[in-house]
């Protein structure tokens, strides 16, 4: 059983972001091979991360790695937007400055399919993926035919955090109010209008309306909702992708996304993730979807005025009937290019880190446990997060995975930015999003 422990009310500070990552480009990692080189016994594992909001409950539950292994992990944070191009510079230069990878949903198709990850199963012999470790519509399993995660598949990386989006609901205002939790969009766009109407907040909604690159930001927000409506990025007409974003239940679900926007700030393609956070944080805001590893924070009573004042929930329904979340998975990965001794080293704590212990170590400290066996009754406060969490983990779909996810996300981001701030007509930009997707899938011959 997990016990809520204090890391999760310890976020990284700003000289601590800077320091790792002055730490990482002063004259590379010392100590390690070049690319291809002899290494000796492996003493230090230097693991890239992400300066998430998990990183604290990560950095928890690896801390009893060296006393039991005998190995330090020494960790190289970077912000969201700069660690796929620190991977990818890595691989490219052959210059063996990580022993970890860790890549986000998006970034796994193009990792797989040039060959950049060693599959774990092909560094530790007759490795078996754990039946109780989530596979979040097959995430870990590549297939090289195929191009895509499949059941059976090679066992490229394990997912340590398991974050799919919940929605988040002041329950004091709803239970003043006589409100009821709602169980499609459209009912919470309503709460939100009465809550503001009633003068109880500023905001009736908040969710990540501002664009990035490298990676998803609105868009995965937008999955949410699209996928609620039974539309998709693509359908498969014999062997082919064939654009689906311009389908009539595609622009409903781009249209509902925008009125959720509405009741929220008034540019939504400025606000990010921590805003929402921050909205809820100060009680401006009544509602949200956001990731599920960044709830915790709500309940921080250092930083958060609404503590033991929210409700958990998976996100509401579309026009589907039922909720239907995306995945928003990280994975960690063994680079293919280090040598053999590293890879050995580098997989060992990844399987070490999934093991049942570790895991429960990292949800008690914030984090999105990825095993379908973690007992969450002991969470304190963090328990109804990781509830909701374990039940959208079954109705999750795969967010952006394809081989040219990143050409993709870099048409989709502004494209979905835009209607959501109200920049442009919703079936005016799906049209124009469909012609550039056909491009991007034909010129990655996955389209005729």
């Amino acid at each position: 059983m997990i016990k809520q422990t204090e890391t999760a009310r310890l976020p990284l500070s700003r000289r601590q972001i800077l320091k790792g990552i002055a730490a990482a480009g002063a004259a590379g990692v010392a100590g390690l091979p070049a690319w291809g080189a002899a290494a000796a016994e492996v003493r230090e594992l230097i693991v890239l991360t992400g300066t998430t909001p998990w990183l604290p409950a990560y950095q928890k539950a690896a801390a009893a790695y060296e006393a039991e292994k005998g190995v330090k992990i020494t960790f190289r944070p970077f912000p969201y937007g700069g660690m796929r191009t620190q991977m990818t510079n890595a691989t490219q230069s052959r210059n063996a400055a990580f022993d970890i990878f860790q890549l986000d949903e998006p970034w796994t198709g193009q990792f797989y399919d040039n060959g950049w990850i060693k599959p774990i199963d092909e560094i530790i012999e007759g490795y078996a993926l754990d039946p109780n470790i989530l596979t979040y519509d097959n995430l870990p399993l590549w297939d090289r035919q195929q191009r895509l995660g499949v059941t059976g598949g090679q066992v490229m990386g394990l997912p340590i955090n398991g974050n799919v989006d919940l929605f988040v609901y002041r329950k004091d205002i709803y239970d003043k109010l006589g409100l009821q939790a709602p169980r499609t969009w459209d009912e919470a766009i309503e709460n939100g209008k009465k809550a503001v109407e009633a003068g109880e907040v500023r905001y009736g909604y908040v969710t990540r309306g501002q664009p990035t690159t490298g990676g998803q930001s609105v868009s995965y927000e937008f999955m949410h909702v699209l996928y609620g409506f039974g539309a998709d990025w693509f359908t498969v007409d014999d062997g082919s992708l064939v654009p689906a974003i311009n389908s009539e239940a595609a622009k409903a679900a781009a249209t509902t996304f925008r009125r959720l926007l509405e009741l929220g700030p008034s540019r939504p393609q400025t606000v990010g993730q921590a805003d929402c956070i921050a909205l809820m944080q100060s009680g401006q805001a009544l509602q949200g979807h956001f990731v599920a590893a960044g709830m915790p924070q709500l309940e921080d009573e250092s930083r958060s005025s609404v503590v033991g004042k929210c409700g958990y929930a998976v996100v509401p329904a579309g026009s589907l009937g039922k909720p239907v979340p995306a995945s928003g998975v990280w994975s960690l990965c063994v680079p293919a290019g280090q040598v053999p001794e590293r890879q050995r080293a580098a997989a060992e704590f990844i399987v070490w880190m999934l093991e049942k212990k570790q895991q429960e170590v990292f949800a008690g400290a914030g984090g999105i446990p990825t095993r379908k066996d973690i007992d969450v009754s002991g969470a304190g406060a963090l328990r109804p997060i990781m509830e909701g969490a374990r039940d959208s983990a079954p109705l999750a779909r795969g967010s952006i995975r394809y081989v040219f996810a990143a050409q993709m996300l870099e048409a989709v981001e502004p494209v979905i930015g835009q209607i959501g701030s109200g920049e442009v007509e919703v079936a005016a930009a799906l049209d124009g999003l469909q012609a550039k997707l056909a491009e991007i899938a034909k010129a990655s011959g996955f389209a005729k």
